[in-house]
């Protein structure tokens, strides 16, 4: 088995260790005896030498307003046909926090400005700016009842459940009529501060406002995604003292 992870704009969007999934995926996979490949997509990258086929998870990270707009332009001219081909195809993929946000319909700015998203979300997402707090600190969450139950992540399973990281955006995301919540805020804002919803998920794409990085702490998505990318739904354990200590110590922050 080999783990192909397509990692879009790393220049760019590596806010708060979003980079640490990349290798907390790469770790995990090469623990278990699984060859791990990162291609790196920037804006540089001519998309059509790559195929859909050719990756089994895609990864994109967050990163500050300025960030987006430098690579957001060839996000929406050059990679947007490919991210949405290889995500009705049933491509596994995660995206935090601005890059989560980009794939909804659109990001409304404070200034009045609009992006364009890939409108693969159900979703919009507006920056109020002044006019209410950014959302961070800590955050513990429930998964959605479909995805507890998903056979390939209920029979990895071995915590539970709750997701916890950590978040710190301005804009407030607010999900369609279908767009389904990744899961229930129990401690923090998530997508809005108003709803209790966090995050979304679509297919097998899962966009978040979890930081931390959010698979350092959270050993069971991590799992969840190498799995469903490779097509298996077991594979070995491997020592994850660390991570699970971190994660229960997360639910009493």
């Amino acid at each position: 088995m080999k783990l192909v992870i397509g990692y879009f704009y790393p220049d760019y969007l590596n806010l708060y260790g979003d980079d640490g999934n990349v290798q907390i995926l790469k770790y995990r996979a090469e623990k278990r005896g699984i060859e791990v490949e990162v291609v790196e997509v920037s804006t540089t990258t001519d998309i059509s030498l790559l195929q859909p086929k050719e990756i089994n998870l895609v990864f994109m990270g967050g990163g500050p307003d300025a960030s987006q707009k430098d690579m957001y332009q060839d996000l929406l001219s050059n990679k947007k046909t490919f991210l949405k081909n290889y995500i009705e195809a049933g491509g596994v993929g995660l995206f935090i926090c601005g890059s989560y946000q980009l794939l909804g319909d659109y990001y409304k700015a404070a200034n009045g400005d609009v992006l364009e998203g890939l409108k693969i979300f159900d979703l919009y997402t507006i920056s109020f700016g002044n006019k209410k707090p950014r959302c961070i600190g800590n955050v513990v969450c429930e998964l959605n009842s479909a995805s507890r139950h998903e056979p390939t992540f209920s029979h990895l399973n071995s915590i539970g459940g709750t997701l916890v990281g950590f978040e710190n955006h301005g804009g407030r995301t607010y999900l369609g009529k279908n767009g389904t919540p990744l899961a229930t805020i129990i401690k923090g804002h998530g997508n809005n501060s108003e709803d209790h919803t966090e995050g979304c998920i679509y297919k097998n794409v899962i966009g978040s406002y979890l930081h931390g990085p959010i698979l350092a702490r959270n050993p069971h998505l991590a799992d969840y995604l190498i799995a469903k990318s490779l097509g298996v739904t077991d594979f070995g354990p491997i020592d994850d003292t660390m991570a699970l200590d971190a994660h229960r110590l997360s639910l009493k922050l």
